[in-house]
């Protein structure tokens, strides 16, 4: 099979960095040998019985190019497989199937370290197109796997490590995207792999060990990932109330839940939150959140969204001593100022930021990358500094790129000054100029600073609050970005998909003694207008839309796809619909609208509504006035 397949031209050169195979011909090769299903049962069979004779250590790179062949094999074996009845991994022929595969990763696995990084070169240096060919076989292989309960989860690990191996490698300007290597697992997988990691964590005895979580995180698309958090919690908010569990495994009906309840004055938000958390008992913060507001004892999801909704700036304006805030005015980050007086609030504040995602609220906190970066052990570099300060980071970019060696008369010097305080980032030697031998050092030495040494107590606060209520070791299976979207929501916004997904309660009318429902949308007048005025908004009044009728500015964490608004027409009993304004029910994402008479007249009443000022939702409904 090594002498399959080359390029006639080039297979002479075969090396650690070339294998001399024409990877089309083995596409085109198999496609054809594997059109007959009789054929294909004796080439799997040959294929079986090949395996055992592959040696740990070839002769030569030219023994290794089995293994890219027989990548292009199960590439074959799998489209043949899926597009056929008689593929499926249950049955017999795809039970096979999925077999071969297993048995190809493990000879895969036990070559040398010497003789997988050839392979890993090889990739590599690969077309993009033959690049994510391969991740694909592998990840079908793993769905296969995965999906067929004859097989141990643990049968599955030579795969993923042949997955981690080409995700390893993944880099320069042949890259192929991450997320190529995801899979969406479904939710019951998800429990288990949960559940298997918290016994495993808790160092007890597992007989299946979670398969994911410790080793291979990256598989999972962020959907899972957030599927796996929120898992996490419940069964913390479960562990947390022992009555509930035995209740529960006496086959009972359980009692009702406690819950962790913050009893908030909207007039003294953060005096009340903090005072509050600070006096909690550590188990109780970790059941499911309830906020009321001036005495109201509904038990509502919309005021938990506002209450993170309006917390940080409100924090901000109240204890501004707390962060510093860009020059755009767009980005906080921790102040240096007085750190002994912050140190509590800023614990209370990860505390807070914990308890949002413990329960699955947005929190719009504006802070850089960097945070969520040193939150997964992640080292600041130069790319947050131009996010947070562009001034400064174009500054250090330009004394990077800086190629003549006469630096030094620029008299840029090892001292800087940052929240109106100077510093010496070499203070063993006052004066020190910044040259061509150290400028690197420096322009470490500067975002080292900033992101590290000067707010370290401070952070360590934060970062203790934080983990109160968030798993450390959990949270390394997301991407920085990940776990800032998972905090803070996105802002890719579209705007068709919340349109497209839209429900539409239209009442019964009369005409001429008969009721009859308009069909759908499109013939009702009220909302045909209604989507013109939205489409001409503004970016920003789409996105104060989204708040009025979600209670969030941001798109959720999963897109705009979860958003499912429901648009009725308000029933007028006295008055003129033109004189009305929209209503909105945030708890259940409802839109109300007055049938009115005129584009310009609903233009001008929805513009007023978003304009009003911001204030915290009613239980029952939001007014625009």
């Amino acid at each position: 099979m090594n002498r399959s397949f080359l390029n006639q031209s080039k297979h002479f050169q075969t090396s650690s960095t070339y294998s001399g195979l024409d990877l089309c011909l083995c596409e085109i090769g198999f496609n054809k040998l594997l059109h007959n299903e009789a054929i294909q049962l004796e080439v799997e069979k040959a294929v079986m019985k090949m395996l055992p004779s592959l040696h740990e250590k070839p002769a030569g790179v030219e023994g290794l190019r089995v293994f890219l062949i027989l990548n292009e094999l199960l590439y074959a074996i799998q489209r043949l497989r899926h597009g056929s009845l008689w593929e499926g991994p249950q049955t017999g022929r795809g039970f096979h199937g999925v077999e071969i595969s297993m048995k190809v990763a493990a000879a895969v696995q036990s070559l040398s370290t010497e003789h997988l990084q050839i392979t890993a070169n090889w990739w590599t240096l690969s077309m993009m197109e033959d690049k994510s060919r391969h991740v694909n076989v592998w990840r079908t292989a793993l769905s296969e796997v995965l999906g067929i309960e004859a097989f141990p989860h643990s049968s599955s690990k030579d795969i993923l490590q042949i997955l981690q191996n080409m995700y390893n490698v993944n880099k320069g300007k042949m890259k192929i995207p991450e997320t190529a290597f995801c899979l969406e697992f479904s939710p019951i997988f998800i429990e288990q792999e949960v559940i298997r990691w918290r016994l495993h964590s808790k160092s007890m005895a597992v007989d299946n060990p979670p398969l994911l979580l410790c080793s291979f995180a990256f598989v999972m698309d962020f959907k899972s990932k957030q599927l796996v958090f929120q898992c996490n919690s419940d069964l913390t908010v479960q562990e947390v109330q022992p009555e509930w569990m035995l209740y529960q495994f006496q086959g009972l009906a359980p009692p009702p839940p406690s819950y962790f309840e913050l009893n908030l004055r909207r007039s003294f938000l953060v005096e009340d939150s903090f005072r509050q958390l600070a006096e909690a008992p550590p188990t109780d913060i970790k059941k499911d959140l309830v906020v009321f507001f001036d005495g109201d004892t509904k038990i509502t999801n919309v005021y938990k969204k506002d209450f993170f909704h309006h917390l940080f700036p409100r924090i901000k304006e109240e204890k501004p001593e707390m962060f510093r805030t860009n020059d755009s005015e767009t980005l906080v980050w921790f102040s240096i100022k007085e750190p002994e007086r912050i140190k509590a609030d800023v614990y209370l504040f990860g505390l807070l930021c914990g308890l949002a995602l413990h329960n699955d609220c947005i929190f719009p906190v504006p802070f850089p990358l960097v945070l969520f970066k040193k939150l997964l052990g992640v080292k600041p570099t130069l790319l947050d500094m131009m996010e947070f300060c562009p001034e400064v980071g174009k500054s250090l970019q330009y004394i990077m790129n800086y190629e003549d060696d006469d630096l030094e008369d620029q008299y840029i010097f090892f001292e800087i000054t940052w929240d109106d305080t100077v510093i010496d980032l070499d203070p063993e030697n006052p004066g020190k100029p910044v040259t061509s031998q150290n400028k690197k050092q420096f322009v470490d030495a500067y975002v080292n600073y900033v992101f590290n040494q000067s707010v370290e107590s401070v952070f360590q606060e934060f970062e203790r609050g934080f983990f109160q209520l968030c798993d450390r070791d959990l949270l390394r299976m997301f991407e920085p970005q990940e776990l800032q979207r998972l905090m803070v929501g996105q802002d890719d916004y579209d705007w068709e998909k919340l349109k497209q997904n839209t429900q539409y309660d239209l009442p019964l009318l009369e005409n001429g003694g008969q009721l009859f429902r308009f069909d759908s949308h499109l013939q009702n007048p009220t909302m045909q207008m209604f989507w013109k005025v939205f489409d001409a908004l503004t970016e920003d009044q789409k996105k104060d839309f989204l708040w009025f009728v979600t209670g969030s500015r941001k798109a959720p964490i999963l897109g705009m796809g979860q958003i499912q608004m429901t648009a009725r027409l308000k029933i007028i009993t006295s008055g003129s619909p033109d004189e009305q304004f929209p209503e909105s029910l945030t708890c259940h994402n409802i839109l109300d609208l007055p049938s009115y008479s005129s584009e310009d007249i609903m233009r001008d009443r929805l513009i007023q509504a978003l304009e009003a000022e911001r204030t915290f939702s009613s239980e029952e409904e939001r007014w625009s006035v």
